[in-house]
């Protein structure tokens, strides 16, 4: 079948209302589905099913728009479905993208639709590794925006280790829970949690993200690129920070493939950021606000260079602009 053909059916497969929610080509999406080894129309009608739609629904929200149903929840989950009828082995997938984007949400919405239909999946946070509190209170002595946690090396990568790896060896796999309204919003572990998923999904801000070469030479240009002025004392601390990251590419190298979700501009993330605490607030009277949420998000900018966190080495990358609307989809390599 020519190409053009193939967009034909394509256009007839997918309903207008769902099209017009897309801001990118159809034939781009098609690609896209293709790239990760998903054929399109089986993948629409399999997900159109009235049975599944109910079950979708349930847990998104209905303000949400059709662009994040259909071009990366529903995409991914095949994609999760694959890799358990496909490998005999437990699968860690990474999956990055700026505070406040939307990666828990989508992590809540995988978990409970996964639960929903008997498939092991599970979704847990880098943040759930956080150090204990008073570990934690050491840790950050001194940094340079007074925060109380969120940059690499605030994490028990010890114990990240070591629990990554007992789950690829045996698939059992035994995490903490972090509260981050806890301690008047600097947050504490919470508990543990046991579980037995067949793939496992560990989402963070900076998951993937590699330590850089020559961070002088960046640093002499952000000012000038980014606007952000940056201090001597933030200059000096990011100098560690990079040492701690590079300790963090141990824990990526065990992902099967990393996922992106790539911000059209690094500053969404101040809305971003603040819309989440905003939410935190709200739901459990305790978050970052004033100059600790200010404080917050100067770390986010400027602790970890831009560059390092807008260009992650991910296998398929979904940009989104300030509105957190898809804008564009790209897969690197075939996954089967």
């Amino acid at each position: 079948m020519k190409d053009k053909d193939i967009n034909n059916d394509f256009n007839h497969i997918f309903p207008k209302d769902i099209r017009d929610d897309f801001l990118f080509s159809l034939d781009s999406y098609r690609l896209f589905l293709e790239g990760l080894s998903i054929n399109p129309s089986l993948f629409y009608q399999k997900w159109s099913d009235v049975h599944l739609q109910s079950i979708i629904d349930k847990y998104w929200k209905p303000t949400q728009k059709s662009d994040w149903k259909w071009s990366l929840a529903l995409p991914i989950f095949s994609l999760l479905e694959n890799y358990i009828n496909t490998f005999n082995k437990p699968i860690i997938i990474g999956f990055s993208g700026l505070p406040g984007s939307g990666k828990s949400t989508l992590g809540l919405w995988i978990d409970s639709v996964a639960r929903e239909l008997s498939l092991d999946i599970k979704v847990i946070s880098l943040d759930d590794f956080y150090l204990p509190g008073h570990e934690m209170d050491v840790a950050m002595t001194g940094n340079p925006w007074n925060v109380p946690r969120g940059f690499p090396g605030s994490h028990s990568l010890d114990l990240l280790n070591q629990s990554l790896d007992v789950f690829l060896k045996t698939g059992v796999l035994n995490s903490p829970t972090f509260d981050k309204s806890l301690r008047d919003g600097k947050g504490d572990r919470s508990g543990w949690c046991d579980s037995q998923p067949r793939v496992l999904i560990l989402e963070g801000w900076f998951v993937g993200c590699e330590a850089v070469s020559d961070l002088s030479k960046i640093d002499s240009m952000a000012a000038d690129e980014f606007n952000l002025s940056l201090s001597q004392s933030e200059k000096d601390y990011r100098i560690l920070i990079q040492e701690s990251l590079f300790e963090y590419s141990h824990i990526w190298k065990k992902f099967e493939k990393i996922w992106h979700l790539k911000s059209s501009q690094f500053n969404n993330t101040i809305l971003w950021k603040s819309q989440q605490e905003g939410e935190m607030i709200k739901l459990k009277g305790s978050g970052l606000k004033g100059n600790n949420l200010s404080n917050f998000i100067r770390m986010i900018q400027t602790s970890i260079p831009q560059q390092s966190l807008s260009f992650i080495n991910s296998d398929t990358t979904v940009g989104i602009n300030q509105d957190r609307r898809i804008n564009f989809l790209k897969t690197s390599k075939y996954y089967f």
